[in-house]
């Protein structure tokens, strides 16, 4: 054999043999690059809850002090879920009114900004606004003029809370916004009085109606099961309805500071849901009623999150 063709035999052997390293070496990078934005791909992704509200955000009556609802959602949600990580933040301040929590959307730059960098929205609003009104109506006798004031009510609240729905959708025109309801705190005390359960089932139809006017938002209904309590069939009610009206015969007929003290959270006969504190925010069973609830609408409407 010749010495240039020997030569050209070994250079087309290094040819083959480099090609061959170059082949390994990129299949190795391939695979490590593949292993790595895998690995990265399957980190739980970090979502954000912003609640706003009331009391019921504030998580009034929870007696682990944790934040009631927010707490256990964020629980539950991490348990259920391990593709993800939500982190809650809660701007939740008992006693504020819809106008009230308006007031710190509109200028708290705080808020504002969580607002802005929510995945998930929650809101609790309209309970204090319906305890005003009926503190100063409730008792009334003309059946009539509390139908009309009734009416009013509702036409002055559907216009506060659509102005903060408005405004929150503004801050952000992506992440769903889940509205929870009110529910009726004394009708396992006073089931008689039937206006209180007219009042809660008004305010929440028009939070609801308000809710179908922006995108992306659902409503999160609670009155049925911490209305009624540990009353959960109609039987029941009726033996409790019974009972009060029995107990109007006797004498005792739930004069208005009778009902106005429960309003105000004085202690009375228990719903099991709510506080023995005051008998009038949720308990633990109560707030994961509500986290059950809240889960099962974000199930329903949010992709990441399975039922």
């Amino acid at each position: 054999m010749s010495k240039n063709k020997h030569v050209k035999q070994k250079r087309h052997f290094n040819h083959w043999l480099f090609f061959l390293v170059g082949l390994v070496v990129l299949g190795a990078m391939a695979f490590a690059g593949f292993h790595y934005f895998n690995s990265k791909s399957t980190l739980p992704r970090e979502v954000k809850l912003t609640a706003v509200g009331d009391s019921l955000t504030q998580g009034v009556g929870d007696p682990t002090d944790k934040g009631g609802y927010t707490h256990l959602i964020r629980q539950k949600v991490n348990e259920q879920n391990p593709q993800v990580r939500m982190s809650v933040v809660n701007y939740g301040i008992s006693g504020e009114t819809t106008n009230q929590i308006n007031h710190r959307v509109i200028h708290s730059k705080r808020l504002q900004s969580s607002l802005r960098h929510a995945n998930v929205i929650t809101i609790t609003t309209g309970g204090n606004d319906l305890l005003s009104f009926l503190k100063a109506n409730v008792m009334g006798n003309n059946q009539k003029q509390l139908k009309q004031r009734l009416t009013t009510y509702g036409a002055n609240y559907q216009t506060r809370v659509a102005r903060l729905f408005r405004n929150i959708r503004q801050l952000n025109r992506q992440a769903p916004i889940f509205v929870f309801g009110i529910y009726n705190p004394v009708y396992v005390y006073f089931p008689q009085v039937a206006y209180i359960n007219e009042a809660v089932t008004r305010t929440n139809q028009i939070t609801n109606k308000v809710i179908k006017q922006q995108h992306g938002m659902y409503f999160v209904s609670i009155n049925t099961q911490l209305t009624d309590g540990q009353f959960k069939t109609t039987n029941s009610r009726k033996v409790l309805k019974k009972k009060a009206l029995q107990s109007i015969i006797n004498g005792n007929d739930h004069s208005s500071s009778d009902i106005n003290e429960l309003l105000e959270g004085q202690p009375a006969q228990s719903n099991k849901y709510l506080s023995n504190d005051d008998h009038f925010h949720p308990n633990l069973k109560g707030y994961k009623i509500m986290t059950n609830l809240l889960y099962k609408q974000m199930a329903d409407h949010i992709n990441w999150i399975k039922e």
